[in-house]
């Protein structure tokens, strides 16, 4: 491989990484959502604890953020969340989505929730 070749590949991976960097959180929050999208939470089975969601809710949920377009983005902000929340502003196609999750000591989801943004709003708040 020329030295040059190995250069620009180099510097697109490392461009490419900085790019897409999100914190575990906001990687569990995105994994979760494309479970609930997929209407399919086997990926996310060993995140959630056993009857924390329940299928018709996993079915509501999928229909509602489907709704809203291609998913673009999952950041964490923690403009007024409770203290011992994870929030997320969520950018759908169509809509801004701001999530809540609550983790507990074992790493585990032990409590998630979202709501569309009204379109009007600036940033997210919490419900």
């Amino acid at each position: 491989m020329k030295k040059s070749t190995f250069v620009a590949t180099a510097l697109l991976v490392a461009v490419t990484t900085a790019c897409s960097f999100q914190n575990s959180y906001e990687k569990k929050a995105q994994k979760v959502t494309e479970a609930l999208i997929a209407n399919d939470m086997t990926p996310v089975k060993d995140e959630i604890p056993p009857g924390a969601l329940t299928r018709v809710q996993v079915a509501e949920y999928s229909t509602e953020l489907s709704g809203y377009g291609k998913l673009k983005s999952v950041k964490e902000d923690p403009a007024g969340c409770p203290a011992s929340m994870h929030c997320f502003d969520v950018q759908f196609e169509n809509r801004l989505v701001r999530e809540q999750m609550l983790v507990d000591d074992k790493g585990k989801i032990a409590r998630f929730n979202f709501h569309a943004v009204d379109p009007g709003q600036a940033t997210a708040t919490p419900s």
